[in-house]
C-alpha cells in the first residue's frame, strides 16, 4: 500500500510540472502541454522531415526557436557582490535565493549576518 501511495504521489507531482527554458539573456520560454525539447549545437543543425503526397522526402533545417514568455526588465545597474549592492541588499528579504547566497558569499565574509566595516569588501 505504501508503494502505491508513493508511486501516485510521484506521478501526480511530475504530471503537474512545467518545463521552462532559461536563456542567457535572462528571458524564458515555458513549454505548452504538447511541446517537446530537442537540443542541437551550432555545428549540427536540427532538421524537420517533410513527406509529400508523391512520396518525396525533404529535410529542412529547423531555425532556432525565437519565442519568449518573459524578457528580463532593466536592472538597477548594481553588480551582484559589489560594495554598493551589498549595502542596499536586505538579507532574507526574498527567502533563500541566489541573491541571498551571493550576499552570504561576497558581502558577509565574516559570517555575522551583517554587512559592515568588518567584512572584506567594505571600502568606506
Amino acid at each position: 500500500m505504501k508503494v502505491i501511495a508513493a508511486f501516485l504521489a510521484v506521478s501526480v507531482s511530475s504530471a503537474a510540472a512545467q518545463t521552462v527554458i532559461n536563456y542567457e539573456d535572462g528571458s524564458t520560454y515555458t513549454l505548452s502541454e504538447h511541446q517537446e525539447v530537442y537540443i542541437s549545437t551550432p555545428r549540427s543543425a536540427l532538421f524537420k522531415r517533410r513527406i509529400y503526397a508523391n512520396k518525396n522526402t525533404y529535410f529542412i533545417a529547423q531555425p532556432p526557436w525565437s519565442q519568449r514568455d518573459y524578457v528580463q526588465q532593466p536592472t538597477d545597474g548594481l553588480e551582484v557582490g559589489s560594495h554598493e549592492w551589498c549595502k542596499v541588499y536586505i538579507p532574507w528579504s526574498e527567502g533563500l535565493t541566489f541573491n541571498m547566497q551571493a550576499w552570504n558569499r561576497y558581502c558577509d565574509t565574516n559570517g555575522d549576518g551583517v554587512y559592515d566595516e568588518m567584512d572584506d569588501p567594505w571600502n568606506e
